[in-house]
């Protein structure tokens, strides 16, 4: 059954013209709408050909899997014809159209940093920015095709190029040898070099760009429908635009403008609104969420009014605990302890802790694992990148002399950012550095003073749960990772102290704190607890 709203949006697609974005609050069934509704509505009714643009591989294999579904239970086989219906990510729509331009290309992650050692071995014996630089210029390089410099901007403007430098802090750890300008340059000459080569070598970056930059044809669609489009980037909604056929293309593009969060990577903070503008659409609302309960959806209503629980959803529950209480020592019968929040509660793998920091979290993780208590912490690549900071320098050789190291670069790079304005890589580098002090604490108080020993804790810890899949153990995750996750019971760790981010000042970055609230009241299917 679909609701009013879900009906008003499928009357749209049958009788409606033009392009629409489609505002899916947080549990609002966007999926069941997109699928059930509009795609259903396209097929039944011969309204042409439909792609459909999944965010990353797991979400366009879930397409896949609802048409599939969704072709057994009307008998009708047309939902998998792939000319009909092609439900694919960005890039592979992108590679498809590269790979009819150019056969024999070969797909290599690592494009553009051969292309740099190549450069750089032109040069030896002398150094060069090549050499010293190879990691920033590879950073910079995906950065700039995202944005799509060389078919939005001329890859000689410099401008966009700067803007990047500076949004994303790529000369945070730039060599004192080197300028910002030297580091643009040499990105650029990375860039036109690496275009040049797409005929027989692309990354994952020139899927999107590639068909971009060299005009290709894309068989165009009658209907591209753009899931989680708050978070696209200028070269996922322009090929997303090049999929259209001229003139009567529809684009419907289905996101929740209250769950952009990542400004901070390079997605658009107001992609909604720009798509709108790019096509002249209209907006629908899909509010009603069935996956809140009563009370958690009265508590998110403080940040998003319009969403709305379903009639049938049962109360729930929003509670708040305090992070430690005191009490009497069964043992002794008058020594008063402290005993932490998760000491009093039976944790399991339907339940979440979720922070907007990771320092609080590494913090918990370490106290459960002392009391018994599985867990793990989402997102194996914030590990590594914990790890490569704890490895940046030679000099530290235990975990005291480490901790020392990052207090004081925390101290500096967070005075340096906050001087540029340039709150949100503050707030970064004090977490990364908060949540390494942390843990090197924590082992030290276990009596272990190697680096080596923080390297395997942190490796022992961080994992990506599967799409589908449910961990054995409490979930413990920054909220950024939470987003599109949910679970029975959901502890919101530290919100009184951690939002807003004390970094956020910019009117765009406290909006994205608020968002950041809203997700992550909104993963509690049954039970929302503040731990303070």
């Amino acid at each position: 059954m679909l609701s009013a709203q879900q009906k008003a949006i499928v009357t749209f697609i049958r009788e409606g013209k033009g392009s629409a974005n489609i505002v899916a609050r947080a549990g609002c069934g966007k999926t069941h709408t997109l699928i059930r509704g509009v795609v259903k509505e396209i097929v039944e009714c011969d309204l042409g050909e439909v792609a459909i643009m999944a965010f990353n591989k797991s979400a366009g294999q879930e397409f896949k899997d609802r048409l599939q579904v969704l072709a057994e239970d009307t008998g009708n086989r047309e939902f998998l014809n792939w000319k009909r219906v092609q439900a694919g990510t960005c890039h592979s729509f992108g590679f498809g159209a590269v790979r009819k331009w150019a056969p024999d290309v070969q797909v290599e992650e690592k494009k553009v940093l051969l292309i740099c050692r190549e450069f750089a071995a032109a040069m030896a014996p002398a150094r060069s920015i090549y050499d010293d630089e190879a990691i920033a210029i590879c950073k910079l390089v995906s950065l700039a095709k995202q944005s799509a410099i060389g078919y939005l901007h001329p890859i000689g403007d410099r401008s966009p190029w700067f803007d990047l430098v500076e949004h994303h802090a790529i000369d945070e750890n730039l060599d004192e040898r080197y300028t910002v300008q030297d580091l643009v340059c040499a990105s650029q000459e990375m860039l036109h070099r690496s275009i040049n080569l797409d005929r027989k070598m692309i990354d994952f970056d020139d899927m999107i760009l590639a068909p971009l930059v060299h005009k290709l044809r894309i068989w165009p669609k009658d209907w591209v429908l753009i899931d989680e489009a708050q978070d696209t980037n200028a070269a996922r909604r322009h090929l997303a635009l090049k999929m259209l056929k001229p003139h009567t293309g529809r684009l419907i593009a289905v996101g929740d403008d209250r769950q952009a969060i990542y400004g901070f990577t390079g997605a658009d903070a107001d992609s909604l609104n720009l798509i709108l503008e790019a096509v002249n659409g209209r907006t629908f609302p899909l509010t009603v969420t069935y996956r809140c309960p009563k009370q958690v959806v009265a508590e998110a209503n403080r940040l998003v009014p319009d969403l709305e629980a379903h009639h049938s959803a049962p109360m729930g529950d929003v509670t708040a605990i305090p992070a430690l209480t005191t009490v009497q020592d069964a043992a002794s019968g008058d020594t008063m302890i402290h005993r932490h929040w998760y000491e009093g509660e039976k944790l399991t793998g339907e339940d979440a802790v979720l922070c907007r920091n990771t320092a609080p979290l590494l913090d918990a993780a370490y106290g459960m694992l002392a009391k018994g208590i599985g867990c793990r912490v989402e997102g194996r690549e914030i590990g590594e990148n914990l790890i490569a900071l704890a490895l940046k320098w030679k000099t530290p050789k235990t975990l005291g002399q480490l901790a020392a190291k990052l207090q004081d670069h925390r101290d500096k790079e967070v005075e340096k950012w906050t001087r540029k304005e340039k709150e949100d890589r503050a707030q970064a580098i004090a977490d990364r550095c908060d949540a390494l002090i942390t843990i090197c604490q924590a082992l030290q108080s276990d009596g272990k003073s190697d680096i080596s020993d923080l390297v395997d804790w942190i490796r022992d810890l961080f994992g990506d749960t599967k799409p589908g899949e449910t961990p054995n153990v409490v979930t413990l995750s920054t909220i950024h990772k939470a987003k599109g996750r949910e679970w029975t019971r959901v502890f919101l760790l530290f919100r009184n102290t951690t939002l807003p981010s004390p970094w956020a000042r910019k009117e765009w970055q406290m909006v994205q704190e608020t968002n950041l609230e809203y997700v992550a009241i909104t993963r509690a299917k049954e039970e929302l607890i503040y731990v303070d």
